[in-house]
């Protein structure tokens, strides 16, 4: 099911996030966006063989222009507003129950 799917999603977002956010990263100066939950990208239902070569490699070009941008949106809210990857992109079990762990876990984390 999804479960599996979300958390290699997860851990690889996360490896992401490690690995970019660093004295390199360059924050813009207004973030925006990382209150609600960043739609990752799905692959369009096209019907692959009916298209042609062309129209084919123009769709996978826009599926990785928006994985692109989300992964831009990912790493900026992760490594310049401080947000969790399960947070950005909402892959907790359950959808709901997820946030307030997390926070909870912030929160243990400061005292």
């Amino acid at each position: 099911g999804q479960g599996g799917r979300g958390k290699d999603i997860l851990a690889k977002l996360q490896g992401m996030v490690d690995t970019e956010c660093n004295s390199d990263f360059v924050c813009p100066e207004s973030v925006t966006g990382c209150d609600e939950i960043i739609d990752k990208p799905e692959r369009p239902l096209l019907t692959w063989w009916n298209m042609s070569e062309e129209e084919k490699v123009e769709a996978k070009a826009e599926m990785e222009a928006k994985k692109d941008i989300f992964k831009e949106q990912v790493l900026t809210c992760a490594c310049c507003d401080g947000k969790t990857v399960e947070e950005l992109v909402g892959y907790d079990q359950g959808g709901q129950g997820g946030r307030g762990k997390n926070i909870l876990a912030k929160l243990q984390g400061m005292v």
